[in-house]
């Protein structure tokens, strides 16, 4: 561990004995509010969150291409919005664009809504932001919620994990809906980006929007990698057209095969699907051969 390193770490263990929050800017210009739980060595010390950096950067080359000006509303989907960095991040970008836009983010444990809404207020574009107090998955109703008091971003729904911590304790009666339903009930015809970041439970929310697969309605999925699950989700996206590339985690590269993944990298966490519509846009965005 470098001095620097070190310094900032003796820096924030004093200034969160006294305080509860720092803001923070980050190395994309996004200002946002970190914690004593929310990784803040490693963020200070990247200029960044950590393993969100390939997301973040991919989300940016996305939404900056030319070709989403010809979109009369681009909507955005951010399923376990956390802290809000990726849904910062999406109007950091949009609030270039000559369109209007929406970005639609869902978090239902309770403490990390609160600072989603607290860092989504610093936006000057706030108002083109749809916070959701929901979880999402295939099915609406309601369910549990295993939550961790030390590591609040591994918070899941009450469904089979292939990792258990200790110290957990269980949230009950979480309001679930599905996609499908809320792009219903608010008239959206297309999406531009869904991230999806559930701990677990991301192929329930891929799931969950029954016929607007078929329909593509979704250009770009981002999830996260699950060894569980990534079968049952590739087939699901593979069937209704749909791609995968793999993210190097912190490293701003994104492959088309798992056998090209440097091996001295941090292990793989996120993957993209990308639409047949969109197919030959995101290659020349990223490069891809």
């Amino acid at each position: 561990m470098s001095l620097k390193c070190k310094l900032i770490g003796v820096y924030l263990k004093i200034y969160f004995y006294f305080k509860k929050k720092i803001l923070f800017k980050d190395k994309y210009g996004l200002s946002y509010y970190l914690y004593k739980n929310t990784r803040p060595n490693s963020t200070f010390n990247l200029g960044v969150r950590s393993d969100d950096t390939t997301v973040l950067y991919t989300i940016e080359k996305i939404l900056s291409y030319s070709s989403l000006i010809e979109k009369k509303l681009i909507h955005c989907i951010d399923v376990g919005g956390y802290i809000g960095v990726v849904t910062l991040m999406m109007s950091n970008v949009l609030k270039r664009s000559n369109t209007s836009w929406k970005i639609h983010t869902f978090e239902p444990f309770t403490d990390s809504f609160e600072r989603l809404k607290e860092n989504v207020s610093l936006d000057p574009f706030k108002n083109n932001i749809i916070l959701n107090k929901v979880a999402v998955s295939e099915k609406e109703g309601i369910s549990a919620l295993t939550t961790y008091k030390d590591s609040p971003g591994l918070n899941h729904l009450e469904i089979y994990k292939s990792v258990h911590l200790k110290n957990h304790n269980s949230q009950l009666n979480t309001k679930v809906i599905t996609l499908s339903n809320y792009i219903k009930k608010n008239n959206i015809n297309h999406i531009n980006i869904c991230k999806i970041d559930t701990e677990g439970s991301d192929y329930s929310v891929i799931k969950g929007l029954n016929g607007f697969l078929k329909k593509r309605t979704v250009d770009y999925f981002i999830f996260e990698y699950d060894k569980l699950s990534f079968e049952k989700i590739s087939l699901i996206l593979n069937l209704n057209g749909y791609l995968i590339y793999y993210m190097v985690r912190n490293e701003n590269i994104l492959l088309k095969s798992l056998k090209s993944y440097p091996k001295n990298s941090k292990s793989l966490l996120n993957l993209i699907a990308v639409s047949p519509e969109k197919k030959n846009d995101f290659l020349k965005i990223f490069k891809i051969g």
